[in-house]
């Protein structure tokens, strides 16, 4: 059952790392949402620590939500122009479908 783990975790280590080479470069550059920035400081033991973004920690938030729908909509519609990312998904899916 180790080398199942251990197969899974070296065929996706792989694809991590060649997938900066594999990958296609975007014709246009990304247009990524605004994020917005807070003027919150933190003080820890006497030292200020800024914390612009701790408004992301409220998952329920609706801005939060708002935030990671934008995010998504940017990931999601490059992830989906990879030519090859279905034959990616079904030869892993392969791979870790055995009877176990």
């Amino acid at each position: 059952m180790n080398n199942a783990y251990f197969s899974i975790a070296m065929v996706a280590l792989i694809a991590v790392g060649i997938a900066p080479v594999l990958l296609p470069e975007p014709k246009d550059q990304m247009q990524y949402p605004q994020s917005k920035r807070l003027d919150h400081v933190d003080s820890y033991h006497g030292v200020s620590v800024p914390d612009p973004y701790r408004w992301l920690e409220d998952e329920n938030a609706q801005d939060t939500k708002a935030w990671v729908e934008e995010q998504n909509k940017v990931t999601f519609g490059y992830l989906e122009k990879i030519p090859y990312r279905r034959k990616i998904r079904s030869r892993l899916e392969k791979l870790v479908d055995y009877p176990r």
